[in-house]
């Protein structure tokens, strides 16, 4: 009964759609017309004027074309607002009570049947809980066979160690040196030339060209200036925001809801003209330089400028 109450009130209660239209027809102007002074596709126009809520973004984006449209036709916002907030509570509280009255169905379950399910229900835990202890001992398992191989290779080690002292050069080195046994044999004074040179070979010196190779890297890794009449946009979105962007022959460059978090990057004719439907929440470089959009920027958050006149 009190649902059959709330769902009278809702249809005796203004659709903020319906306010809309009003609004727009008293003022004596199309929806198209409408749609092109805000800068929207004339479908969203559309889906306002019939409360087709599921076709437009959060409700966020709905008030703000709401605000952006009493601005327009000069009416107050208020109105629609409120009747915006009725209209999506109505619509949450359906959403909630389809899922209750589906558990009171699901009470209404004969105990017989409950039973049945309570047995299946049992079953079907144990059988769960088989695998998993199946699956378990397999993982342990598992792991100990892949230890094994591991075991040998930790005795590894120790043949370099063993291996280490092996190489005698360095006595063999001090043996030649005597005059003694050089004299003697005149053949083991050939080794001992090639054993010091070889020694002061590896030089640190050439490890010094390759630091001017990774500071001339970044530098070669900065992106070259645009072409002349040429501009290049990077939009860093920290919120959602609507964007069209279009270049000096009204070509469209970037139109559509961008998304919080991603990055645009846009090259085109200067000049480049730029609105914003959330302008706080972008963050603008032209040609590399940080734009400051303050001056620009409207009371519904909405900005339109133009960058790169000649």
């Amino acid at each position: 009964m009190q649902q059959e109450d709330r769902d009278i009130q809702t249809a005796a209660t203004p659709s903020p759609g319906g306010l809309l239209r009003a609004a727009r027809e008293q003022a004596g102007m199309s929806r198209e017309d409408l749609a092109a002074r805000l800068h929207l596709p004339p479908r969203v126009m559309e889906a306002l004027e019939e409360d087709r809520f599921e076709q437009l973004p959060e409700p966020p984006y709905v008030r703000g074309y709401l605000r952006g449209c009493a601005k327009v036709l000069e009416v107050d916002a208020e109105p629609m607002i409120s009747a915006l907030e009725q209209a999506t509570g109505a619509l949450r509280e359906r959403l909630e009570i389809a899922p209750s009255a589906m558990r009171g169905h699901d009470d209404d379950a004969t105990p017989a049947a409950a039973a049945t399910g309570g047995g299946r229900s049992w079953s079907m835990i144990m059988m769960i809980g088989l695998v998993l202890m199946l699956v378990l001992g397999l993982l342990l398992f598992s792991s100990v066979w892949l230890r094994d191989p591991v075991e040998p290779g930790g005795s590894g080690p120790e043949e370099p160690a063993r291996v280490y002292p092996e190489p005698a050069v360095a006595p063999l080195a001090t043996r030649v040196v005597p005059p003694s046994e050089s004299s003697a044999e005149p053949r083991d004074s050939t080794p001992t030339p090639p054993v010091t040179p070889e020694a002061p070979e590896p030089l640190p010196p050439p490890e010094t060209p390759p630091s001017s190779e990774a500071t001339a890297a970044p530098a070669a890794a900065e992106p070259p200036p645009p072409p002349a009449g040429q501009g290049r946009l990077v939009l860093r979105f920290e919120e959602d925001s609507w964007v069209e962007i279009t270049d000096a022959a009204g070509g469209r460059l970037l139109v559509g809801l961008m998304r919080k978090g991603s990055e645009r990057r846009i090259e085109g004719a200067v000049p480049i003209r730029i609105f914003l439907g959330n302008a706080p929440g972008v963050r603008l470089t032209f040609n590399g330089q940080p734009m400051d959009m303050s001056g620009d920027t409207r009371a519904d958050n909405t900005a339109r400028f133009t960058v790169g006149r000649r």
